[in-house]
């Protein structure tokens, strides 16, 4: 596969079709399981993008869509490789219990980290505000 190539689409096939023990590091940042509709602006009004991160087969749909590509990515990873994963609050727990830990095992997680971002907290609130991103940190095997 040539560098600095960007594929747009489902990266499933791309997974598939790549060597196995073939890649050093993955930075995954999936759809976060929102139920929400998204519109971007990129540069000006004329440049929209949209996407959905709406799942009607609700949390298992989205966990098994997850897991066929996370295995393929573990698949592709070097023995020494290691994969960063960005999720949030919707399904971090089940991502990490039902895809990472199974698939890299609970041995190989090396860290969780904290993106914490700022934002306007309003006093009379009547829950504690998501404040912050999860990125998870798992290796291919204990040797690093």
């Amino acid at each position: 596969m040539s560098v600095n190539k960007l594929i747009l689409g489902d990266n499933l096939e791309i997974l598939k079709s790549r060597e196995a023990d073939s890649v050093d590091l993955i930075y995954l940042d999936p759809p976060f399981f929102s139920n929400r509709d998204y519109e971007v602006i990129w540069g000006d009004a004329g440049e929209v993008r949209s996407f959905q991160d709406r799942w009607a087969g609700g949390v298992d749909h989205y966990i098994a869509w997850l897991k066929e590509r996370v295995e393929q990515m573990h698949r592709i990873l070097k023995p020494t490789g290691s994969i960063f994963l960005h999720c949030d609050w919707h399904a971090n727990a089940y991502i990490r219990v039902d895809i990472l830990d199974r698939i890299f095992g609970g041995n190989n997680f090396r860290n969780e980290i904290i993106w914490d971002y700022e934002g306007w907290v309003h006093k009379k609130m009547s829950h504690f505000p998501n404040k912050h991103d999860t990125i998870f940190l798992y290796s291919k095997s204990f040797k690093i």
